[in-house]
């Protein structure tokens, strides 16, 4: 399975990916940290996978997008 690094890299890199979803490179890199996509992108709040699955011109399906970014259960 792909990791989220690995799918913001398809889509054009850090820059792009913060450009197009109107975050900061910083934000991204967060979302590569915990190699999950933010809580708000599973309550509706955002669509930031359907911005990705754009950049990467339809090759990941948005619902491919929010199963590869969803978040984890935490370990002990």
């Amino acid at each position: 399975m792909q990791t989220i690094k690995e799918v913001i890299s398809q889509a054009g890199g850090v820059p792009v990916v913060a450009e197009a979803v109107n975050l900061s490179e910083r934000a991204i890199y967060k979302w590569i940290n915990r190699n999950s996509l933010p809580r708000s992108e599973y309550t509706g709040e955002t669509t930031y996978s359907k911005k990705i699955s754009e950049l990467t011109s339809g090759q990941l399906a948005p619902e491919t997008l929010l199963e590869i970014g969803r978040p984890k259960p935490a370990t002990a």
